[in-house]
């Protein structure tokens, strides 16, 4: 029965998961990818009887051509954890290590797989290879906006990895990026909605690129902030507006941050701006917000919003 039990929680977590992946734009990734280990004793686990690994498992692998990084092809690995009936560590735990350790290695064995180079096959074009391990670790015991991510800040167990980037997915940020989702489909039911991607050294020289569209690049899944772009027809002409949703709380010195980023990303085209964030309110902020835009000197329009329901949201209608 225990085992039958853990079956149905790892399965509806890897529910969870999809649907999400799904939601931010990485269609439906493939499911339950296997391929041999090709360092058995090395990557062998604790509960291995014959202290030897034979192959590694991917809950799930999406690829797609990076709108961040010119003729960039980025492989997400992603082992996907629920945790039903206990909370989240208090830190980094041997447990999560553990987690993390068979990810990395999981990763390393991918390199070396046939997997991968079919998929780099399938992607033309790329002369540079990301392969990127996600944790999706959710809580369904924890409240919904858990931050178990900030736990791990003073932990040091990823200097033993050589690896450039790992991401790890809590309830918070699941969260965060759903309500943003539901409050700009919601709020803007009449606009159609991307994804912004920025111009940078990394990716202006690739004319292919796409600024804007309907898939989340791995690298915001850890941002404090996340740009869209909503676009509407308006008396023949396309009208466009520029939303910036923050993970971070309303404060002078975040609002100034976001408002030049808003500045630095936004041409001639575009003049409405939208900020928000999870606890904006007119009553407690608006004097901040005349206070910024005054420092600022900025010729932008820009509106202020919350993203969280709450019966004091109304105050913003």
């Amino acid at each position: 029965m225990a085992g039958e039990r853990s079956k149905t929680i790892g399965e509806v977590g890897e529910s969870i998961a999809e649907n999400f992946f799904n939601k931010i734009g990485w269609g439906l990734p493939q499911k339950g990818v296997y391929y041999p280990c090709i360092n058995s004793q090395k990557h062998a686990l604790s509960t291995s009887k014959n202290g030897e690994k034979t192959q590694h498992g991917i809950d799930f692998h999406v690829s797609y051509k990076s709108s961040l990084e010119s003729e960039t092809l980025n492989n997400i690995i992603i082992s996907v954890k629920h945790a039903k009936d206990s909370k989240y560590p208090a830190s980094a735990t041997e447990k999560f290590k553990g987690y993390i350790r068979d990810l990395i290695h999981t990763r390393e064995c991918f390199l070396r797989s046939g997997d991968r180079r079919e998929s780099n096959m399938a992607h033309k074009g790329c002369k540079r290879i990301n392969d990127i391990p996600v944790l999706f670790y959710i809580s369904s015991y924890d409240h919904e906006d858990f931050d178990f991510v900030s736990k791990l800040q003073s932990s040091r167990f990823m200097s033993d990895y050589d690896i450039g980037e790992l991401y790890v997915v809590d309830n918070r940020r699941v969260s965060f990026i759903l309500n943003v989702l539901l409050y700009i489909e919601s709020k803007h039911s009449d606009w159609e909605w991307y994804f912004f991607h920025p111009l940078t050294g990394m990716n202006i020289a690739d004319s292919t690129i796409m600024q804007h569209n309907k898939k989340m690049q791995v690298e915001f899944l850890n941002s404090p902030f996340i740009p869209f772009l909503l676009k509407k027809n308006i008396g023949g002409h396309e009208t466009c507006k520029f939303l910036v949703a923050s993970i971070d709380g309303f404060s002078e010195n975040n609002l100034a941050k976001l408002i030049t980023y808003c500045r630095q990303n936004t041409n001639d085209n575009i003049n409405d701006v939208e900020i928000i964030t999870c606890d904006y309110f007119p009553d407690d902020h608006d004097s901040i917000k005349r206070k910024v835009l005054s420092a600022n000197e900025t010729e932008l329009n820009v509106s202020l919003g919350n993203f969280k329901p709450n019966f004091r949201n109304l105050a913003n209608v």
